[in-house]
């Protein structure tokens, strides 16, 4: 959590603004994490002097920013729940989304996924979940890394190679061992997804989910968002991943189309072998 010390000498902030940024770094810190944090994890975490973090973690918590639970620790509160649904909601892309991410869902019977490039991660902005109990992890408002991802792969297939190079910053993450690690084989990869017009995930991630996804562009044929299906490995088969592949080019397709971008040569045959929404992989 180093990323998010306070403690440089030569921050142009000053005064309240000083202040305001720091405040803002431990409410990072509390967002990046998957629990509730004592204070003296966020006075290490942060290099803020304690006094100066209990008066700011206090300010924070009067505003619900943040808030202070029965054993001592601090997590994110209520006015950050309405500040990120009140994003989403502007996000015409999600609203664009979500009656084909339920086709996929229906098609597939399988969790569906839309996400963003946010810096060096895919960040993912809406889901709708499989009627089934097991089913992948992420959630609106969590990151992934691109290299090991559909999604991220997708959204590094709108970028040149040397884009993609300088984005991913040695040593790659290794999640499983079906990771790529090697910053070249991931340019390659990406390569064949350009020709290809969509990603796979082959248990890469996260042990046991497999994924297929597609890129998403707009007006101007910027590739602006990914669009994934996932499922448990163990009911997605790589030959399920390649059935399927044309149906979720087939929505992002009309996803981009509906965001104003014009047809390319290679979406006006995707999807035709496949029947669309009546076929079912439940």
């Amino acid at each position: 959590m180093s990323r998010h010390r306070m403690d440089s000498p030569s921050s142009p902030a000053a005064g309240s603004a000083k202040a305001l940024v720091k405040g803002l770094a431990l409410v990072e810190h509390v967002a990046d994490s998957d629990r509730p944090l004592r204070l003296i994890e966020l006075v290490e975490a942060s290099g803020l002097p304690r006094p100066t973090a209990l008066r700011l973690l206090d300010v924070l918590c009067r505003a619900e920013v943040l808030r202070l639970d029965d054993t001592g620790a601090y997590g994110l509160g209520p006015r950050v729940a309405a500040w990120g649904q009140s994003f989403l909601d502007r996000l015409n892309l999600r609203s664009q989304a979500a009656d084909l991410m339920e086709e996929l869902v229906g098609i597939s019977g399988e969790t569906c996924f839309l996400g963003v490039l946010d810096g060096s991660q895919v960040l993912y902005v809406a889901a709708v979940n499989s009627p089934k109990p097991v089913r992948p992890a992420a959630r609106p408002g969590s990151r992934n890394p691109l290299h090991c991802t559909g999604i991220g792969k997708v959204l590094l297939s709108g970028l040149s190679d040397d884009e993609v190079a300088a984005l991913l910053v040695a040593p790659l993450e290794r999640r499983t061992s079906n990771t790529m690690t090697d910053v070249p084989t991931v340019v390659r990869h990406v390569q064949a997804v350009r020709v290809r017009g969509f990603a796979t995930d082959e248990i890469e991630n996260e042990e046991g989910v497999r994924c297929v996804a597609a890129p998403i562009r707009d007006h101007t044929g910027a590739v602006v968002a990914g669009l994934s299906v996932s499922a448990p490995a163990y009911r997605f088969s790589p030959d399920d991943v390649q059935r399927l592949a044309p149906d979720v080019v087939r929505v992002t397709t009309e996803l981009s189309r509906r965001l104003g971008a014009a047809p390319r040569p290679d979406d006006l045959t995707a999807g035709v072998h496949t029947p669309g929404p009546e076929r079912s992989m439940r």
